[in-house]
């Protein structure tokens, strides 16, 4: 007896929504209909923060990447309920995104709680490398921000390293950082994410660091 084979039902689901970019080719396609420069959210999840800034910030343009198919429905869901027109939810490889835009196309980026990958044999695997930001950087206009949060004070302290590499290179400026994230959040009425909610009821402290860009890299 042959095992049916499952597929997920949200593949066909994500497929009916305008809101919706799958894959690259697709990216490439409309891009040219995008508002730059854009924000982007890296690892959107479900939604919830790329939504709530894109609802309070009419006259600015979001992308949420995501791979996750059911994370990408329920963003979309959000999207089509607020009737945003200045969003979509993008599912492409995080690592894939810097080759997607061209220089000067991209104003701000949040990277909130990247998979930290915990193990040593997975620490490769880690998103957040100067290879990484560098590429980025080359996309970002200057003054553009990137912002980071992450509850893995290991993930962290490689981030540290990083950053501190390139602002050695007077690429880009710390501006603020944190080990305690939570209250200077509810000090500035942020919003806090669906993982910040969790690890903060668990009692972990939020990691946050954001830098500006002095110039892109050559």
């Amino acid at each position: 007896m042959k095992t049916k084979r499952f597929k997920n039902p949200y593949i066909d689901e994500i497929a009916k929504f305008e809101e919706v970019i799958s894959g690259e080719e697709d990216f490439l396609k409309r891009k040219s209909s995008f508002v730059y420069p854009v924000i982007l959210d890296i690892g959107c999840g479900n939604g919830e923060v790329l939504v709530d800034l894109a609802s309070k910030n009419p006259g600015k343009f979001y992308l949420g990447f995501e791979l996750q198919y059911k994370e990408v429905y329920r963003t979309v869901q959000k999207i089509k309920k607020l009737d945003l027109k200045n969003c979509k939810v993008v599912k492409v490889e995080a690592e894939k995104i810097p080759e997607l835009f061209d220089s000067d196309q991209i104003c701000e980026v949040n990277i909130f709680f990247p998979d930290p990958w915990p193990k040593t044999r997975q620490k490769k695997n880690r998103l957040i490398k100067k290879t990484y930001i560098d590429a980025l950087i080359t996309r970002m206009r200057k003054e553009s921000t990137i912002k980071i949060k992450t509850d893995n004070d290991d993930y962290f302290v490689q981030i540290l390293t990083v950053l501190h590499s390139i602002a050695s290179e007077k690429k880009i400026e710390i501006l603020e950082l944190t080990r305690d994230y939570h209250s200077s959040a509810v000090r500035k009425n942020e919003y806090i994410t669906p993982f910040e909610r969790i690890f903060l009821k668990q009692g972990f402290l939020i990691n946050y660091i954001c830098c500006k860009i002095n110039d892109r890299v050559q």
